[in-house]
Order: structure tokens, then sequence, then C-alpha cells
């Protein structure tokens, strides 16, 4: 068996409402990206999770103290297999944002990016990124024009006591047609992986969509947005070759708009 967790971590940033001190620890200084993030690693901790998949993830970036947040929760979790993937490079606030896959590895490594990543405790065999497209600059319904930017998804195939198990995270577009099209392109993609496998993240669809696309089966089941006011399932765990052990657990952590999302699965 192992313990899943997906978090749509945004940045870090303190969950709305929280009152100056709520969500720092004892100590610790007043409330900010850092400190909550301190505050939500201490509760993730308890929870003993094998493998985190985490979406909207900062490294490099001014408005979370320019860390490094994978290998922050990573340490802090006594995870350590650790990777992050950027959808994005550069600053996140900025008015140029570069897509990674269009830049040398070498000079990719190690700068300031934005994008998902995954947290094991077991050792990984290997790992693998797919680019997923955007839906570029749209016209949103009556309102300004917006650029929708590429998502990135990463795979790790995890050498788990029962035999390798592939855990995938991704964070899609908001527009639903985008989402959908990333959404079959990634389970695709991740049916060519050693199975068993989960495919986990903000997938910014719900349940009905997901499941008409992924031809995954649901591990978990419960409302993750907002966090405070939690109305719909935008967050998923899916499974295939893998079973959920007991029910989803939904996580309401200092940090995000969104609720983490956990669950335990075994082979079959």
């Amino acid at each position: 068996m192992i313990r899943l967790l997906t978090l749509n971590l945004q940045h870090g940033r303190p969950v709305a409402g929280a009152p100056v001190g709520e969500a720092a620890p004892p100590g610790r200084g007043p409330v900010g990206p850092s400190r909550a993030l301190l505050a939500a690693a201490e509760q993730v901790a308890a929870a003993r999770p094998d493998v985190v998949l985490l979406q909207e993830v900062d490294r490099g970036q001014r408005r979370s103290g320019r860390i490094d947040q994978t290998a922050l929760l990573a340490e802090a979790l006594d995870l350590p297999h650790h990777r992050f993937a950027p959808s994005l490079l550069g600053s996140a606030t900025g008015l140029r944002l570069t897509a990674p896959g269009l830049l040398p590895a070498r000079w990719r490594a190690g700068r300031a990016g934005y994008g998902v990543a995954i947290l094991s405790r077991h050792p990984v065999r290997s790992w693998h990124v797919l680019r997923l497209r955007g839906a570029g600059l749209r016209r949103r319904d009556g309102g300004a024009p917006a650029y929708d930017a590429g998502r990135v998804a990463l795979a790790a195939v995890v050498d788990t006591p029962d035999g390798p198990v592939t855990v995938l995270t991704t964070h899609l577009s908001v527009e639903p047609a985008t989402a959908r099209a990333q959404l079959a392109l990634t389970a695709a993609a991740l049916s060519t992986l050693p199975g068993p496998r989960v495919l986990g993240g903000d997938l910014n669809l719900d349940p009905a969509d997901v499941a008409a696309v992924a031809g995954l089966v649901p591990l978990a089941t419960a409302p993750t947005f907002t966090n405070r006011r939690p109305r719909r399932q935008l967050d998923h765990l899916l499974g295939d070759g893998v079973r959920a052990a007991g029910p989803g657990r939904p996580h309401h952590l200092p940090v995000s708009d969104h609720a983490g999302l956990g669950v335990d699965v075994l082979p079959g």
C-alpha cells in the first residue's frame, strides 16, 4: 500500500481569510508564503504520505521568498526523492514568461520557475516530462483577452515495496475544452509507462468531464475547491491497475485556495 496526496500549492500563499499569525507555527514569525508553507508541511507530515503530487509550485520567485519550494517540502516531509518541472521559466508575475521547452536543458537548470513537482519516500527509477499546449490568446466571455499558457505533466516510475508504480502530476488549463484535450493527451502518454499507474493533480474539470476523457478509475471523491468553502472537485486522483484501500480524504491546509486530496492505494 502507498499513501498519496495531491495538492495545488498556490505557491504557498496563505489560505484566504487567515488572520495574521494563524498560519504560522508558534515562534516562527508573521504569516507569509514560506511561513504558511512550513505550517502546511507540518500537517502534511503528520499524514505520512509516501508520494506527494504538487501543482503551482514556485522556485526562486520573489513572491514566495525566492526559495525552492520543492526542496523545502521534500526536506520537511522527509521525502528524499523529488523533482520540479517548470511550465514557465522566469518571473511568474513579470511581463515575460519563457516556455521551458524552447530552451536548452543546461539553461533551464536551476532557473526561477513555476510548475509542478513530485516528492517520494521510495526511490524513483525514471522521470518523464510532457509539455502540454495551451489555448494561447483567448477572449473570455464578454471580457478582456487572456493568454492561456502551456502546461506540463511530470511522471515518476516509483520503486515501491510492491514493485514499480508510475505516478503523474499535472495542472491543466482553466479553459475546459483545452483542459479536456490536455487530459486526453496526458492519459495516453501515461499508458505507455509501467503500471500500475496513478494520475493526479488540479485538472480544472469536474468528475463527469474527467470520467468521460481519462478512461481511468477515480480513487478519491471529495470537494476540494475552494479550500475554505469546498463545493467542487477540481483536484483528482485516478488509477489504472490500482484500487483505493479506503475513502479519499480532503486536507484543508493553511495554504492555497484548494484543499489537498489524499488516498491509500493497493495494486489490483
